[in-house]
């Protein structure tokens, strides 16, 4: 009975199509004139153009794609009209709204991999020590610029040039995590997805996924494929033969397909992880990478959580 239902509902669409004139289509279908389209064309397309005037009317009202009012398949979907071989047709892609849902669906799922906390989303460019940031104005700019101009949405070989990641070292208590943190909270107002994690946590993950025989992938391809990935106090867990293994992947992958990703450490790009390495295939390659990605900048300056220690009865 379905089937003869909708037969009925064709039928009546194709007698209706005819009380419309060439220009009631005109007049809310705009692009009709833009395309140059003869009379008879239009009332070809009559029953085409029919859906597209009531895809306005739902789009015209859209509250967002949890709201869509289209059916089935259609949902999240915009029919745009085109011309070919002088018949009108649609070619349909993604609405902004379903761009948007998707976006903010992955921003969501991200937030199981990062460690920022509550606390951290404090970190801002307007409390950033000011002292800091006129001590070193270029590495400061260096991060301002990058956070309000990074568009995960464009090409990334086109932006890896004006967009390297950063590599912020230097010793501990000079506000090199608080810069960091600046720029990822800034990247989650602008809606850029982003993982802050620090570097002992990565491996103390996966240790522990590998050791209750969790399959480890789907969080190495989340490191490995999230726009902008923040790795705090990188070199200086513990390394050894699977953590330079991981972090290799890593890097490697982000190096290979144009992904910024920041850093910080206490130590300078040819240091890292020659605490227990002296020299290996793996550290080496992973330095030539980490400096050809990244703008590396050094923060200098005294221990500011030491100038906070109160001390009892001095």
């Amino acid at each position: 009975m379905e089937h003869i239902g909708s037969a009925l509902g064709m039928a009546a669409r194709l007698k209706g199509q005819f009380d419309y004139s060439p220009d009631y289509f005109r007049e809310r279908l705009p692009h009709l004139r833009s395309l140059g389209v003869d009379d008879q064309t239009v009332k070809r397309g009559a029953i085409l153009l029919l859906d597209l005037i009531k895809q306005e009317r739902i789009c015209g009202n859209c509250q967002g794609y949890d709201k869509c009012g289209k059916e089935g398949d259609a949902q999240g979907l915009y029919d745009y009209l085109d011309l070919y071989n002088d018949q009108l047709t649609v070619r349909s892609g993604p609405c902004n709204p379903y761009l948007k849902h998707i976006e903010m669906r992955e921003t969501s799922s991200l937030r199981e991999f990062s460690e920022k906390t509550l606390a951290d989303k404090e970190y801002r460019f307007d409390n950033y020590p000011q002292e800091q940031a006129r001590k070193h104005p270029e590495l400061y700019a260096a991060a301002m610029e990058f956070a309000s101009g990074y568009d995960h949405r464009r090409n990334p070989i086109e932006t890896a040039a004006a967009f390297k990641g950063l590599y912020i070292f230097g010793s501990p208590g000079v506000g090199k995590t608080h810069l960091m943190l600046a720029i990822c909270n800034m990247l989650d107002d602008r809606q850029v997805p982003n993982i802050f994690v620090r570097a002992d946590t990565i491996f103390d993950k996966l240790r522990g996924m590998a050791a209750s025989g969790q399959d480890m992938e789907a969080v190495l391809e989340k490191y490995c494929t999230v726009p902008v990935l923040a790795i705090d106090e990188f070199a200086q867990e513990r390394a050894n033969e699977f953590t330079l293994d991981k972090i290799f992947r890593i890097i490697n992958y982000r190096f290979s397909n144009k992904l910024p990703t920041l850093f910080t450490s206490n130590y300078e790009p040819p240091a890292v992880y020659k605490t227990f390495y002296d020299s290996t295939k793996t550290v080496d390659a992973m330095i030539s990478r980490i400096v050809q990605m990244t703008r590396i900048g050094r923060l200098t300056g005294k221990d500011a959580r030491l100038s906070q220690v109160e001390f009892l009865d001095a």
